[in-house]
């Protein structure tokens, strides 16, 4: 069993920490993926993992033993990188088979696991072919069998599908994802693409400013954002963040948005209780906004909804769905914008038109808090 665990990596650069106290474990099997922005340290923590950095703290472990000081080539760790590090003046059988002569293993055990590589990601039309003959597609698969090929203990991928047209990423990730179920080892993916990451992860883990912000299942992080910049990150479109203030109607809280007074489901009441300030902000999903075609089918269902106008200032249409930019009915100024996400109705004359008011609907069970002082998720009890 391969399990794959850093434990508080700190690494700095002119006295400012890249990478400030980064944990994290990959179990046995399990495709990991690390999200954020540029310059936020996830490819550092890859470089670390694999050896062409050292952390100024913290340790990193592989199956239990800690390879902190290991040399890459110690590590049996295998790496696919942004820009493949294919050798040009090499064919596709010699990139495959470099690391393994490298580490000495007989000829004939090398062609094995050449061979065996490249039928699995059908590179064995491609074995005497020039690396500058092959399409990027193909470059991605050659690097890709080359890790296969090692039986390393770890897979780790930094940004490997940038490069890569959008016509391309399908199939590759579909590539990366059967390269991990053949191994079945701990994979580590670096990605700033949130669409690549909620495609691949099992679990995901989100970074910025060189701190860990979450880690969970995409669902997880798309459901309950620990905090205002994972909302703001995570989602297309992100999640709708209001500024409100809360109000005490005889033990009932409602948060006021301008004229507005959105009620709160009882769940909050003693967490609120508890809320120094009155200041508050609402995250609101975009697809939990309720579309005027639908409030009355789920009132029928025993849903308790808030209703109020929006005028609708645009309307995109995308494939079985609209995406709808409202401004909420209100005297306060600048007036609250939200984004919604519709499925399109069957009748597309209900349709909303730019500039036309509509009622819309909000669950209150379904609005989430956050503290606008510490920007971290306030939990319902």
């Amino acid at each position: 069993m391969s399990t794959l665990e850093v434990q508080n990596l700190v690494k700095r650069y002119d006295g400012r920490s890249i990478v400030d106290h980064v944990s994290f474990r990959i179990e046995d099997g399990e495709f990991f993926v690390l999200l954020g922005p540029s310059g936020s340290g996830k490819t550092t923590v890859l470089r670390i993992i694999c050896g062409l950095e050292q952390p100024d703290e913290g340790r990193v472990l592989l199956g239990g033993e800690d390879i902190t000081r290991l040399s890459p080539r110690q590590r049996n760790v295998g790496m696919v990188f942004q820009d493949y590090g294919l050798y040009p003046s090499m064919d596709v059988y010699g990139n495959i088979a470099y690391g393994l002569e490298n580490r000495r293993l007989p000829k004939d055990e090398i062609q094995r696991r050449v061979l065996e590589a490249a039928e699995k990601l059908q590179l064995t039309p491609l074995l005497r072919r020039s690396i500058d003959t092959l399409s990027g597609g193909e470059q991605q698969r050659v690097a890709l069998a080359r890790i296969l090929a090692r039986d390393a203990n770890v897979f780790l991928y930094d940004e490997p599908l940038a490069n890569l047209d959008a016509r391309l990423r399908h199939q590759a990730r579909r590539d990366v994802l059967a390269v991990h179920r053949l191994r079945g080892v701990p994979s580590l993916y670096v990605t700033h693409d949130q669409s690549e990451a909620l495609a691949l992860a099992d679990r995901l883990a989100i970074m910025a400013a060189g701190r860990l912000q979450q880690v969970g299942s995409p669902n997880e992080l798309l459901e309950h954002p620990a905090n205002l910049f994972v909302a703001r990150f995570l989602g297309n479109p992100p999640m709708n963040l209001l500024e409100g203030t809360l109000v005490n109607e005889a033990g009932r809280y409602l948060c006021q948005l301008g004229a507005l007074s959105l009620p709160l489901d009882a769940a909050w009441q003693h967490v609120l209780a508890r809320h120094p300030e009155a200041a508050i902000i609402v995250g609101l999903r975009p697809r939990e906004i309720v579309p005027p075609w639908e409030l009355e089918k789920e009132a029928e269902a025993g849903l308790s909804l808030w209703r109020g106008p929006a005028r609708a200032l645009a309307v995109e249409a995308l494939i079985g769905e609209v995406e709808v930019t409202l401004e909420l009915q209100t005297a306060q100024q600048p007036a609250p914008c939200l984004v919604a996400v519709w499925p399109e109705p069957e009748e597309l004359s209900a349709l909303p038109e730019e500039g036309a008011v509509l009622q819309i609907g909000l669950d209150p069970q379904r609005l989430l808090l956050f503290d606008p002082r510490s920007e971290r998720a306030l939990q319902a009890e």
